[in-house]
């Protein structure tokens, strides 16, 4: 377990890539394992194979919205707003 005391301490979570781990406090270590036996992660999931699409099911990444169009003056709004308080220094370099 961790110290109580006021110091600045190092943790280190070490991720193997076969789902082991191992915690270190200050460079000892005090903990390891397998990530599926000591956390709770959920379970996947199970496939259905009734499952299926809707028959008006698109599988294109985008479609189109026939009722989309623009909110009224958005084509008036600038493109960069203006401000007001800002000046040129007197030493810029125009060229």
């Amino acid at each position: 377990t961790p110290s109580r005391d006021q110091l600045t301490h190092v943790y280190t979570l070490h991720l193997r890539p076969d789902d082991t781990f191992e915690v270190y406090f200050d460079l000892q270590s005090r903990a390891n394992g397998t990530l599926l036996d000591n956390w709770p992660f959920p379970q996947p999931e199970i496939v259905d194979p009734d499952d299926t699409k809707p028959d008006d099911w698109v599988d294109e990444p985008t479609m189109d919205d026939p009722d989309d169009k623009k909110p009224d003056g958005y084509d008036d709004i600038p493109k960069e707003i203006a401000d007001k308080d800002a000046k040129k220094p007197d030493d810029w370099d125009d060229e």
